[in-house]
């Protein structure tokens, strides 16, 4: 995805913290996991592992160990393991009706990512923008969605937007409805969307299309981006109404998206109205 390897170490390190900040866990212990090939300059490595270490000690936790095995292609994640106050865990099957949706981080890093493997040209507000989107951080948002007290929250990854939101939808017996309008992307991602499409976005329509409804007429473009897969992305939290307010304004003042995408109505359970 992108041609530094430091980079690609804090984004890939980012990306596996993700799933402890959405249930509300602080991150403990980490283990490296690495398919590395055997002929390439081993700098490389190095530098990979020191990107993920930076973001580790950001998190707050400690690398402990690891694996490694040769491969042909780049491979490198960590297996995390994390805290959680037993009252306090946040799952993605707490949504109430009369919540709104919560959005921390725009979408868009699927498209970025066909563009760098078919080595395009790529904006460069676009790649600084993205890259660091990819490693920054869920923490402050859970402790955010921790304060206002959240009723349910995922992260955006493989299954995209509106795949995870189908899951937190399933597991909370709920539907959702989703402002179209309002979702945030990535600068000049739109037209980008038009020409490259992202590889997951087949495998999520597929998986999860039976249970989207669309009430407005978009653009191919704009619900690709919906269905594609993100790296890294943010935590979508189902907050009470009454809180969204209070939350948007701290949200801003650390720095943090706090975009409100939808809400949760009553209706068939587990489905999704696009509006």
């Amino acid at each position: 995805m992108v041609e530094d390897p430091y980079v690609f170490g804090r984004i890939a390190a980012a990306n596996s913290l993700s799933d402890v900040y959405a249930m509300g866990g602080e991150p403990v212990t980490v283990l490296n996991i690495v398919g590395f090939p055997a002929a390439m300059d081993k700098a490389v490595l190095r530098e990979i592992l020191r990107g993920g270490q930076d973001t580790v000690k950001l998190a707050g936790a400690v690398v402990i160990g690891g694996h490694t095995f040769n491969e042909k292609e780049i491979k490198y994640g960590l297996s995390v393991t994390g805290m959680v106050d037993p009252d306090k865990i946040i799952t993605n099957a707490g949504a109430r009706i009369g919540d709104r949706l919560i959005l921390t981080k725009p979408l868009g890093t699927g498209v970025f990512a066909q563009i760098m493997m078919n080595e395009e040209t790529i904006d460069a507000d676009f790649y600084r923008v993205a890259v660091e989107s990819m490693m920054q951080l869920n923490k402050t948002a859970r402790d955010l969605m921790l304060e206002f007290n959240a009723n349910a929250a995922t992260d955006i990854t493989g299954y995209g937007f509106l795949g995870h939101l189908q899951e937190m939808a399933e597991a909370s017996e709920v539907r959702v409805r989703v402002y179209s309008q309002e979702i945030p992307m990535l600068p000049v991602v739109r037209e980008l969307a038009e020409r490259f499409i992202d590889s997951g976005v087949t495998m999520n329509e597929t998986s999860f299309s039976s249970q989207v409804e669309w009430k407005c007429e978009l653009h191919d473009a704009i619900r690709n981006l919906l269905w594609g897969s993100e790296s890294s992305g943010g935590l979508l939290i189902s907050l009470p109404a009454d809180s969204v307010d209070l939350f948007q304004q701290k949200a801003h003042q650390l720095g943090v998206l706090a975009a409100v995408v939808g809400e949760v109505i009553s209706g068939s359970p587990g489905t999704i109205e696009v509006v």
